[in-house]
């Protein structure tokens, strides 16, 4: 199995770097229309990180999160949950099975961003929201921000999920996700900006570039 995975993790490195081209096209594309409406998620995408700096990493509180979602994804794949616990020096959770969803979902789901996001459009079915957007944009771009910075510390650091598929297994898996999770927030956020069937068709056509290559670089 372990090289099974790795070869398939090998054969994903294309659709990797052709999912990350395609993020960062749409990421220049908001970026080139900064205006009201998009200020104040840049604001807090690049707030979390001077918070960072000046005062200190939120590890108790990304260890909650990092554990809230390896317990959420166990529950919803039909697992026991027989213990959760979070504590200065770690967290731990134990359920009565473990597939690759529940493993490395903290990796790639962005919890407080997508309670965000949930909590705006629930929000939205009782209340007039809109006077707040701003600040929605801005929590969710803090959050987001929260994710990748420290999902890449803890990454850095070591991290025993990594062990149960392969390291690099697992980092291809993560990256690849990760692309899809964020233009799913993004076009949650910005709806007529974005368009995902424009994304998974340049991202296929990036993907097939990419693999024709290959095969013709290696055929000749």
């Amino acid at each position: 199995m372990p090289i099974v995975r790795f070869i398939i993790a090998l054969l994903l490195l294309p659709a990797v770097a052709s999912a990350l081209r395609g993020v960062g096209f749409i990421v220049v594309n908001i970026g080139n229309a900064i205006n009201d409406v998009t200020v104040p998620f840049w604001l807090g995408l690049g707030g979390y990180f001077v918070f960072q700096i000046i005062f200190f990493r939120p590890l108790k509180t990304y260890v909650f999160g990092h554990e809230l979602t390896h317990a959420l994804a166990g529950i919803l794949s039909g697992a026991r949950l027989k213990s959760f616990s979070v504590g200065k020096n770690g967290g731990s959770v134990v359920l009565d099975k473990a597939n690759l969803v529940i493993v490395l979902a903290p990796y790639f789901v962005p919890l407080y961003t997508v309670a965000v996001v949930f909590l705006w459009f629930a929000a939205g079915l009782f209340w007039q929201v809109q006077p707040y957007r701003p600040w929605f944009l801005f929590l969710t771009g803090f959050t987001l921000s929260f994710h990748v910075a420290l999902s890449a510390y803890a990454l850095r650091q070591g991290q025993s999920d990594m062990d149960h598929f392969g390291g690099f297994f697992s980092g291809v898996v993560i990256m690849l996700v990760n692309c899809v999770v964020v233009v799913l927030v993004l076009k949650a956020i910005f709806p007529s900006q974005i368009s995902l069937k424009g994304y998974g068709v340049s991202a296929a056509h990036g993907c097939a570039v990419m693999y024709r290559a290959i095969y013709h670089g290696i055929s000749h």
